[in-house]
């Protein structure tokens, strides 16, 4: 339970977290009789497992369970999700049966009395793999001569997602100028300060019982269901804050694990997942961008064919993420014919799932590259190019979703002003790309956009309130704070809607016997859960007012409530007192639900609104040795109205560090067959040093937006521009172009032909 401070400029879980009295799921006290967990992960990315002996393991003094594949007796252990987005679904077991398939999948599991001698257990068991040929990339994977994952399938295509419109081939007849481009986005990781796959799993009564920090609690509950063949309210899952999300934290083997040895041993257990084991249990999409864009003379953009080719890595729900990468691939600009093909594929990297931005920062880097690049061999200036080409406010987009309610122009131009630049170019024309550049450091600037459906799929979030005898109003829900703030957002939405102030105000932790949410993930929360609960407070409202009218007399139109009291005329009445005269240990229930429809289109729902964000970038680059300083970025949004402005603004910041990371430092790296950089002292992050000297975050606010007080998502759309931007920076400077993330020294020395 959380308490609301009444500071508009205070966060309300911040205290807590910055003295370290926050509670997560590691710092919940331990039920008696709790055992530990190790899991054995395979050192080979794919593999035939010849044998496994656990004797050794089950003799060790302190063992109470071990599982492996023998150990399942007849149970099957693929996890049999809900299909993302169509095509076939490739599940994976929780635990390996008859072969790995990448590199820190689980074989082998142990529960025991002390962390030390799990982990101990866990090296006793002996398995005899026979190594299997390995492929990482796509196409490679798409090869008449690959090794195939999924033996069954005898393939490793997932499925393709077409989307198109007008006549392409009629198109790129009538276009003046075509240009062809290919830009890779490598596998990169979460991240969060949390590891991923912490939980203490119970079996009490034939029923289980997770404590675990999952994004999407109610998904997770009825998967447990179905593989542990429960009914879906024997399963019940509560999670206290996460430390930090990003679409990693999800149902992951290892809780499926830790509920086998707790139904195995009927005792509880913990998993306490290391870093290098939160590495290896997911990952951002891997994805190849090849392009094809006919242009008119006058620089209008007239006909483009995208073909996206995404890495799943071993296992894939569907085609959630090709088809999220297709309903954007082309950028926020009018088409008159367009094709555009996404197609997943399986290759032996880590599995690939939901991350923030799911898609998005992938396509914005390939079509804000490939168009500034157009731009320039044309002459024509890119700032100039986008804004002649830009949908504009009112534009139709998709069916099923809303006209486009944002002004690129000015996004883009607040973001080029920030940063002291009016947003032209001086690097046009075939001339200027063949021009050298300075010796020494160069600099430059350049400029991106991005393009995002507010929200992926339909969306089902209830939220309930109560009020007590007390006059203290609680807010029920089942939606995780991971860190963006959320409860927050909850509080002042409630204040607002209700009149009282949000000292009167708690925020219940989520479980699964909580009204039901379809989970916080692509910047839906602060519309869809704020909606849930602005619609809560208004029954609370309709609850008390007629609640008044019964003991208190009068007509429902007399009462009003402002400043935490119900008022006829100039009477306030505590809401405590209202309750107390109808039950002295009751409460009034006000209930409350945000819904829209799914819809048979790239984004399989509505979209209430769009997500839109521009940046810009001035990058500083040395040309004898590659090094690059990012000097300034700013980062321009569309927010609707920001509730809380200072988690509004973080949410910004968070974002655009997030992209950051992507563009210049982070890639999970393949080699020998195993994942070399599966450690956080080599995995690289963005560290202070880092940071730009000028970091601004500008929210733009129209109070346009579907949620409470005309708000939009914010926590995704600002994570895109800032690889494009940073790329087309360097472009200005050196006259070179980067296609493949991430911008190392090395890639940019090369493209000036110094190595």
């Amino acid at each position: 339970m959380v308490a609301i401070d009444s500071s508009a400029e205070t966060r309300i879980d911040g205290y807590d977290k910055v003295t370290g009295r926050a509670v997560y799921t590691e710092d919940i006290a331990l039920p008696f009789g709790t055992l530990h967990c190790a899991v054995l992960a395979s050192p080979y990315s794919h593999a035939l497992i010849r044998s496994i002996d656990a004797s050794a393991a089950e003799r060790l003094p302190g063992v109470c369970a071990v599982l492996t594949r023998e150990h399942l007796q007849g149970m099957d252990p693929v996890v049999q999700s809900e299909v993302f987005g169509g095509g076939a679904p490739l599940s994976k077991p929780f635990i390996a049966v008859d072969k790995v398939r990448y590199d820190g999948e689980p074989v082998a599991a142990v529960a025991a009395e002390t962390q030390a001698i799990a982990e101990q257990a866990a090296r006793l068991i002996e398995v005899e793999y026979e190594d299997l040929p390995t492929v990482f990339g796509p196409e490679e994977a798409l090869a008449a001569d690959a090794p195939i994952l999924h033996e069954q399938r005898g393939s490793n295509a997932v499925g393709e997602y077409v989307w198109s419109w007008g006549d392409v081939d009629q198109g790129f007849r009538e276009s003046d100028r075509i240009f062809e481009d290919r830009y890779t986005f490598p596998s990169v990781f979460h991240h969060p300060m949390e590891n991923v796959g912490g939980c203490v799993a119970e079996w009490r009564g034939g029923e289980v019982h997770l404590l675990a920090p999952i994004q999407h609690m109610f998904h997770a509950r009825d998967d447990i269901a179905d593989r542990f063949e429960l009914e879906p309210e024997q399963v019940h899952i509560r999670s206290p804050f996460i430390g930090g999300g990003f679409g990693a934290k999800e149902l992951k083997s290892v809780h499926l694990i830790a509920i086998w040895l707790a139904r195995r041993t009927g005792r509880p257990v913990r998993t306490l997942a290391t870093a290098e084991e939160s590495i290896r249990t997911d990952c951002r999409h891997q994805m190849i961008y090849k392009v094809r864009t006919g242009v008119k003379a006058n620089g209008t953009l007239w006909a483009q064919e995208i073909e996206l080719l995404c890495n799943e890595g071993a296992y894939a729900r569907g085609l959630g993420v090709s088809r999220l990468a297709v309903g954007g691939a082309w950028g926020p600009y009018r088409l008159r014919h367009m094709r555009i093909v996404g197609r997943s594929v399986v290759t032996n990297r880590v599995p690939a799932g939901s991350f923030r931005s799911v898609a998005k920062p992938q396509v914005t880097w390939a079509y804000e590259s490939s168009l500034d690049g157009i731009a320039r061999t044309m002459n024509i200036d890119p700032l100039d190019f986008r804004l002649r080409n830009f949908f504009r406010r009112g534009d139709p987009i998709a069916d099923g979703a809303t006209p486009l309610d944002a002004d690129y122009d000015v996004l883009l131009r607040e973001a080029a002003s920030a940063i002291g630049w009016d947003g032209r170019s001086s690097r046009l024309g075939p001339a200027k790309e063949q021009e050298p550049p300075a010796a020494g450091r160069v600099r430059g600037r350049g400029l991106a956009a991005t393009f995002r459906h507010g929200y992926s799929g339909s969306d089902n979030t209830f939220a309930s309130i109560t009020l007590d005898r007390r006059g203290r109003l609680r807010i029920h829900h089942a939606v995780t704070e991971i860190g963006g703030g959320l409860y927050n957002v909850m509080a002042r939405v409630a204040s607002a809607a209700l009149g009282v102030p949000v000292e009167q105000i708690e925020i219940a932790h989520p479980d699964t016997d909580s009204p039901f949410s379809d989970g916080i993930a692509s910047q839906r929360m602060t519309v869809c859960m704020g909606g849930a609960v602005q619609a809560a407070c208004e029954d609370l409202t309709r609850e008390l007012i007629d609640t008044a009218v019964k003991v208190k007399g009068g007509e429902a139109e007399e009462w009003r409530l402002a400043l935490g009291q119900l008022w006829r005329g100039e009477q306030g009445v505590p809401l405590g007192e209202i309750v107390r005269a109808v039950s002295p240990s009751g409460v009034l229930i006000g209930k409350g639900v945000h819904r829209t429809a799914r819809r048979e289109n790239a984004f399989m729902g509505e979209v209430p609104y769009w997500g839109v964000s521009t940046g810009a970038a001035e990058v500083e680059v040395d040309t004898e040795t590659g090094e690059l300083r990012l000097l300034q970025y700013a980062t321009a949004c569309d927010v609707g109205k920001a509730l809380d402005r200072l988690a509004c603004k973080g949410q910004l910041e968070g974002a655009a560090l997030f992209g950051l990371g992507n563009t210049l430092y982070e890639e999970l790296v393949y080699e020998d067959q195993q994942l070399t950089n599966g450690d956080p002292f080599q995995y690289r992050l963005p560290l202070l040093r880092d940071l730009p000297e000028r970091f601004i975050a500008l929210m733009i606010e129209n109070g346009d937006g579907p949620g409470p007080q005309g708000a939009k998502g914010v926590g995704n759309t600002p994570v895109s521009p800032v690889a494009p931007a940073i790329g087309n920076a360097i472009y200005e400077a050196l006259g070179v172009r980067i296609k493949d993330l991430p911008i190392t020294p090395e890639k940019i020395l090369r493209a000036l032909g110094k190595l």
